[in-house]
């Protein structure tokens, strides 16, 4: 028997498949599923014994969680929606991608039987009403199934190399007991430069690069059981023996510069560093806060980037907001940004609206309002408040929140600045520049900057005769803390040293800046000092640009950054519920369009309310009072639609 792919007329539509059925094989019927008895109730598939190769047969068992059977959970990724085999469930056929028919191969053993529970089998996916029920069930799946088998995939042969040698280093180290200090990182480099860094490296990288990381529903499958491994079609390793390597890799710099990884890898160690969190956690989890971590991931249905996180949420979210497969994706995303602001009486939702940035592609959401995020798109929030020591208070008045009208977010608060100048260079360092060239690269970024400010607290001189540019920074709270703002505030963050690095980085630049393509002596950049210092403030440029960011100035004369979509005469609204400035665009119609958050040096800590207080006659000892600042503060009415 084989499958027939014939195409409707209209070449949008779905494929249809159909069976092509040998004359020596009796006619097969689909399988059909028969209603859950309870939606409490879930599906464990049985599949019996077989050879390598032969037919998949099994059944359906209904069963009731808690009841104490014994059973498998798989996390995979769908792969190609084109359906290529069939496994028999209960003598009828049932269509399944090529991706889960190789996993059920490798897994199908030839004398004992397979109890083991899969999506796309045990949910009837063409019932949106079980499917919405189901996903509530998610969490208590996985957590009571003996153990999560996460497959990777049946060509995994390039992974070879990567995964031999986590297993051996892991041998050779123990780095899942032991402390992360020089002496660890000695014995890595030791075992690492006897081995061939050229083969492990591309296999290191192949590895992160599979596409289980970064999809939404194996997030949750993953977090949800202390008991997870990892499964490809030669070897076996725990999740927990990966994410220890991948946080040996990524929180020691000797080590991530022996093996660097390439781009598209990093989003699949942030998402296991990520993953560890949660992991470890005890808390009950806000799902705005698991949405926002998990952004890095894509769902075929788009539905699925919250629906996927929804049963690991605290349960006030879960009753809050409840899976509807019948809903479209705008009005899902809607629903959700309604709820988080009606459950919590803020605005912190508006930091999580963005632009679209790397290779996740443009929005297909066009009726979706501007205040409400897109978790469809990968973005980088740069002004998110959580793990700050000391948070954002832009506006000040926290109990001021506005309503929802149908698609109309009202909000109130203030117009605190407008956009002036948005720099047209950013610094992003490609993949074969060198450090050299990533500076120069780097200061044509600061010069530009320099030109477009006018603060007094920034200027640049140029001298002709020795062709030298130098930047005078008599306050060192201009644009560099504009840039390591969120490192100052983090929880545990040396500020000492940080400012130090500030100081010496505008130190080299006041005093080693040669101009036009000629730069800092190679003897300055050995020196640790200066390349510890030129790594933080660069390290941070390449996070503002990769996000999509662009620094800018205001009407006022302060300095920023913001969308680069941002544009001259976007307003810098101050709104009540949110603690950072938020980009507005005006309307013909009076209305307003939300652009996203965005940093302005000298306002992230209610100064720009404070001074509209004093201007309207609150004395300087009744600031903290809460009704002066109720009764004194600006109050403007915004339609944002």
């Amino acid at each position: 028997m084989a499958l027939m792919q014939v195409y409707n007329e209209n070449p949008e539509d779905e494929p249809v498949f159909m069976l092509k059925i040998e004359r020596d094989e009796p006619p097969l019927q689909k399988f059909h599923y028969k209603p859950l008895s309870d939606p409490r109730n879930f599906r464990i598939l049985y599949i019996e014994p077989g050879a390598p190769g032969s037919r998949i047969c099994g059944s359906l068992h209904e069963s009731r969680l808690g009841d104490g059977v014994t059973y498998l959970a798989l996390s995979y990724v769908w792969g190609s929606p084109q359906i290529v085999a069939y496994v028999m469930v209960e003598n009828c056929y049932s269509l399944v991608t090529e991706n889960l028919y190789a996993a059920l191969q490798h897994l199908r053993s030839e004398q004992e039987p397979l109890y083991i529970w899969i999506d796309q089998i045990c949910i009837n996916q063409e019932d949106q009403e079980e499917r919405s029920q189901q996903v509530m069930l998610m969490q208590e799946i996985f957590s009571k199934s003996v153990q999560v088998l996460c497959w990777l995939g049946k060509d995994t042969q390039p992974y070879e190399e990567g995964l031999l040698y986590i297993l051996k280093l892991l041998a050779h180290t123990n780095y899942l007991d032991a402390q992360l200090d020089d002496n660890l990182v000695g014995r890595v480099v030791e075992f690492t430069n006897s081995h061939d860094v050229d083969e492990i490296l591309p296999s290191l990288s192949a590895l992160y690069e599979n596409r289980w990381f970064l999809r939404s529903w194996t997030f949750q499958e993953a977090v949800c059981n202390s008991d997870t491994g990892i499964i490809t079609s030669f070897v076996g390793i725990t999740l927990e023996i990966l994410i220890s390597f991948t946080q040996l890799l990524m929180e020691n710099d000797t080590i991530r510069l022996l093996l660097p990884l390439s781009y598209e890898s990093y989003r699949a160690t942030r998402q296991l560093m990520v993953m560890s969190q949660y992991r470890t956690s005890n808390q009950d989890q806000k799902l705005l806060q698991l949405a926002h971590s998990t952004r890095d991931r894509g769902a075929t249905d788009l539905r699925d980037r919250l629906y996927s996180l929804i049963s690991i949420a605290a349960s006030n979210d879960q009753q809050a907001f409840t899976p509807h497969y019948g809903h479209s994706t705008a009005r899902v995303y809607t629903e959700f940004a309604s709820s988080v602001i009606q459950e919590s009486n803020r605005l912190d939702i508006l930091e999580y609206i963005g632009s679209p940035v790397g290779d996740l592609g443009e929005s297909d959401l066009k009726d979706l309002p501007s205040w409400v995020p897109d978790w469809s798109l990968g973005w980088f929030p740069l002004l998110s408040s959580t793990a700050l020591a000391k948070p954002y208070a832009a506006s000040k008045v926290p109990d001021k929140v506005g309503e929802i009208q149908e698609s109309e977010l009202i909000a109130y608060g203030m117009k605190a600045d407008k956009i002036s100048t948005i720099a047209s260079e950013s610094y992003w360092p490609g993949p074969d520049q060198s450090e050299i060239e990533c500076l120069a690269q780097a200061f044509r970024t600061i010069e530009e900057i320099t030109e477009m400010v006018s603060l007094s607290n920034l200027s640049i001189i140029v001298s002709e005769k020795q062709q030298t540019s130098r930047i005078i920074l008599k306050e060192q709270q201009g644009w560099c803390e504009a840039l390591i703002d969120s490192q100052l505030r983090k929880e545990g963050s040396d500020k000492e040293k940080l400012l130090a690095q500030v100081a010496l980085y505008i130190d080299v630049l006041n005093h080693r800046l040669v101009g036009q393509g000629r730069l800092i002596p190679k003897e300055c950049l050995t020196d640790p000092e200066v390349q510890e210092s030129f790594s933080t403030i660069h390290r941070q440029f390449e996070r503002m640009t990769h996000a999509g960011r662009n620094f800018c100035t205001t009407k006022a004369g302060r300095l920023g950054w913001a969308s680069k979509r941002a544009m001259e005469g976007d307003i810098v609204a101050l709104l009540y519920g949110s603690t950072v400035p938020i980009l507005l665009r005006p309307r013909q119609d009076g209305k307003y369009e939300c652009l996203e958050a965005c940093y302005i040096h000298g306002m992230m800590d209610g100064e720009v309310v404070e001074e509209e207080m004093i201007a309207n006659g609150i004395p300087d000892d009744e600031m903290e009072d809460e009704t002066k600042w109720k009764q004194y503060a600006p109050m403007e009415r915004f339609v944002i639609v």
